[in-house]
C-alpha cells in the first residue's frame, strides 16, 4: 500500500506510513464501515443473505454470499438474494447453495380442511345419508298407543332409552365420513381399515334399530300398541346405510367358500 501523502510503499495492514506517519485507510474499511461482513465472517453458502444484500452495489464493491470480497463490477446485481421475508425460517438451504423457499404444507400439516364429495365413495355417500336419517328418525314417533278411542305416540327414544347408543353411533359415523371428506390425507391414523370399519359400525346400528323395531312396548289394560311411521323410516334407513357394506362383503365371503 503506498502512502497517500509521500508514495513510499507500506505494508498492506500498516496503520501509519512507516517515512512520515500518515494515518493509512485500509481499502476495505468503507465496505466494512457499510454495514458488510468482513472477510471471513460472510454468510455460508445457501442461507439467505442479510438484509445489506440485494441492495444497490456500493461504489466501493462489497462481500458475496461465501465471504469473498468482490469489486463493484462485479457485485451481485439487486434482487439476486432472497429479501428477507423469504431467508430461514421460511426455506431451507438446498444442495449447491440455491436457496429454495420451503414447499407450502412440508413439515407442518397434511393439509388445511376443504371439505369436498369427491373425496367419499358412493358407498360412503349412501352410508352417511342412510345415518343421518336414522339419526333423525329416533325422534320421531315410533309406537302409538290407542284406547277408547284416544290415541298417543312416542318416540323411539322415549320408548326404548337404549337407542341413544344409535344416536351416538351416528354422530360417529358421519363425523367420520365428514373427516374423510375434509382432508386429503387424515390427521387422524385407525387401527381399523376403511371398509371393516364401515361394515362394523353399519351392521351395529341395523341390529340395534331392528332390536328396537320388533320391541314393542308391550299392551296392558285395553290400551292396543301399534307402529308409528318413526320406526318404519328409522328400518328401512338403517337397512339402506348398511346394504352396500354388508352385502358386499357377505357376497365375497360366500366366494372364498366356494
Amino acid at each position: 500500500m503506498n502512502c497517500p501523502q509521500c508514495q513510499t510503499p507500506n505494508q498492506l495492514n500498516s496503520a501509519f506510513c512507516s517515512s512520515c506517519g500518515t494515518q493509512l485507510v485500509s481499502a476495505e474499511a468503507p465496505a466494512a464501515a457499510g454495514g458488510y461482513p468482513p472477510p471471513g465472517q460472510g454468510t455460508p453458502v445457501g442461507y439467505g443473505a442479510p438484509s445489506g444484500y440485494g441492495q444497490a452495489s456500493p461504489a466501493g464493491g462489497g462481500y458475496g454470499p461465501a465471504g469473498q470480497y468482490q469489486p463493484a463490477s462485479q457485485y451481485p446485481p439487486q434482487g439476486q438474494y432472497p429479501p428477507p421475508s423469504q431467508q430461514a425460517p421460511g426455506g431451507f438451504p438446498q444442495p449447491g447453495g440455491q436457496y429454495q423457499p420451503r414447499p407450502a404444507g412440508s413439515g407442518g400439516p397434511a393439509s388445511t380442511f376443504q371439505f369436498d364429495l369427491k373425496r367419499l365413495t358412493r358407498t360412503d355417500q349412501i352410508v352417511g345419508v342412510a345415518s343421518l336419517v336414522v339419526l333423525i328418525s329416533i325422534f320421531l314417533p315410533w309406537f302409538t298407543a290407542s284406547a277408547d278411542g284416544f290415541s298417543a305416540s312416542g318416540s323411539g327414544t322415549a320408548a326404548h332409552g337404549w337407542l341413544w347408543l344409535v344416536f351416538v353411533l351416528d354422530l360417529a359415523i358421519i363425523a367420520y365420513l365428514v373427516m374423510r371428506a375434509g382432508w386429503e390425507e387424515s390427521p387422524l391414523h385407525l387401527p381399523v381399515a376403511h371398509a371393516p370399519l364401515l361394515l362394523a359400525a353399519t351392521g351395529l346400528q341395523l341390529l340395534l334399530v331392528v332390536i328396537a323395531f320388533f320391541d314393542m312396548p308391550s299392551s296392558a289394560f285395553g290400551v292396543s300398541i301399534g307402529w308409528a311411521w318413526g320406526a318404519f323410516i328409522g328400518l328401512l334407513a338403517a337397512l339402506a346405510a348398511a346394504a352396500p357394506v354388508v352385502v358386499p362383503a357377505v357376497r365375497s365371503y360366500m366366494e372364498s367358500r366356494r
